[in-house]
């Protein structure tokens, strides 16, 4: 009995300093094992879905936002406009998608002009055109009503008519 004992552990002593690893799975369902063919219909149907979701989830321009231009801060601050601040933009799809969110940003602010500062697009060839990161950094500018740019405001207008 005593020589069984010794002789498991050792055993056990051995398969401790073996390196031998268990793995303790605390799971309470049951593992589902699928086939390559379930497997494959499986990650169609997540890269379906998040096609859907991106499409859903998509940036809509706020109306009056594609009046919001893009200048330098030097024609800016000599058309006496002020700073209101800067934003960023980081997203996770096309640059017009960040532009847009940019607009909408600063259309909120009640801004005219946004003077890029920063801007950045990732150009992994691994990753598909509509999930790329880009960030872009500007400073919201307000500028004053000139009586060019109401004269201008309104002979578009009666174009539009």
């Amino acid at each position: 009995m005593r020589r069984l004992l010794s002789q498991c552990g050792c055993l056990v002593l051995i398969m401790l300093l073996s390196g031998c690893q268990m793995f303790v799975d605390n799971r309470k369902e049951a593992l589902l094992v699928i086939s390559a063919d379930q497997w494959t219909d499986m990650q169609l149907k997540v890269t379906e879905l998040e096609k859907i979701t991106r499409e859903r989830n998509k940036p809509v321009a706020l109306p009056g936002s594609e009046l919001i231009t893009f200048s330098s801060e030097t024609d800016a601050y000599l058309a006496g406009c002020r700073k209101l601040g800067i934003v960023e933009v980081h997203h996770y799809g096309t640059y017009d998608e960040a532009v847009i969110l940019i607009r909408n940003q600063a259309f909120k602010m009640d801004a005219s002009v946004i003077a890029p500062l920063d801007a950045y697009q990732d150009k992994s060839p691994l990753i598909a055109e509509d999930s790329r990161l880009n960030f872009i950094q500007g400073r919201i500018l307000r500028c004053p009503k000139t009586e060019f740019s109401s004269d201008n405001e309104a002979s578009q207008t009666r174009k539009e008519t």
